[in-house]
């Protein structure tokens, strides 16, 4: 781990970040990141080790990573009170599985310092947007692919989700699959299971980039296999709003406060998991 930054006194922040190769020795070529945002132990009733982790999985098309989806989603968590872990994972021409072995290996450096950042190990969640999106849900849909296992020595239990948040999540659409090179068996929808852990989702109705027809897809093959979840569909807004707040916003089209309200939704739903 490196440290980069700290804030003290009473509010104090831990934020550094874990390389790749950190995460996992077989991931050394990876250029891939993890942050880690969290409130550092100061004898507070919260600080008794039981608090949510997220993994936040930002968007970009698998071409980069949103801006508007990393740091502001995490000081977010991170102000209700659970702990937030960012990663940056490899992007375009790098291919399937790559992106899927970076965040397994991220889901369980989490769960193996749990102790440390202060959480319980049975209470990480994944939350992804858009690309990041598709990305978690390959998580909570394949944590038991052999890939796992043969690759990075990973069992299932390690790499599952306890919970998962998914905003306007890439669930079906060919031309942000085919790239990574395998488009049919990455369709998210046709891979639903019964295990999936409990699912939060939103979406807005005018997002023209990835269409919420991918979100409603997924909340239905949620609903016929019998997992928990919760959705939430907005009219108003275009695609990566991120928290759809002022943090957040690249614009005033990406502004709309009443979309923001996910954010806490989100919070109250993850909380009651």
């Amino acid at each position: 781990m490196r440290a980069a930054r700290q804030r003290g006194g009473k509010d104090k922040m831990e934020y550094y970040q874990v390389p790749a190769r950190s995460l996992h020795r077989d991931l050394g070529e990876s250029k891939g990141a993890l942050w880690v945002y969290g409130r550092s132990a100061a004898g507070l009733l919260a600080d008794d080790g039981s608090r949510w982790g997220v993994l936040i999985l930002p968007g970009g098309g698998y071409e980069r990573i949103a801006p508007a989806e990393s740091e502001p989603v995490a000081l977010a968590f991170v102000a209700a009170g659970i702990q937030a872990f960012v990663l940056s994972y490899s992007l375009l021409p790098v291919g399937w599985p790559a992106q899927f072995l970076e965040g397994a290996a991220a889901m369980a450096w989490i769960r193996s310092h749990a102790v440390q950042l202060g959480i319980r190990s049975d209470r990480v969640a994944v939350c992804g947007f858009s690309a990041g999106g598709h990305l978690a849900g390959c998580l909570c849909c394949l944590w038991d692919h052999p890939l796992l296992r043969e690759r990075l020595g990973l069992a299932p239990e390690q790499v599952r989700p306890d919970a998962a948040i998914l905003g306007y999540p890439v669930v079906n659409e060919a031309r942000y699959l085919a790239p990574l090179g395998a488009p049919e068996k990455l369709k998210l929808d046709r891979r639903m299971r019964g295990d999936h852990p409990p699912a939060f989702l939103w979406a807005t109705g005018e997002d023209a980039t990835v269409p919420v027809e991918n979100t409603l897809d997924y909340a239905s093959a949620l609903r016929r296999a019998g997992v928990p979840a919760e959705l939430h569909l907005f009219a108003k807004g275009p695609h990566a709003m991120g928290l759809a707040d002022r943090e957040s916003a690249r614009d005033m089209a990406h502004y709309n406060s009443h979309a923001a309200a996910w954010h806490g939704l989100c919070v109250d739903w993850l909380k009651g998991v």
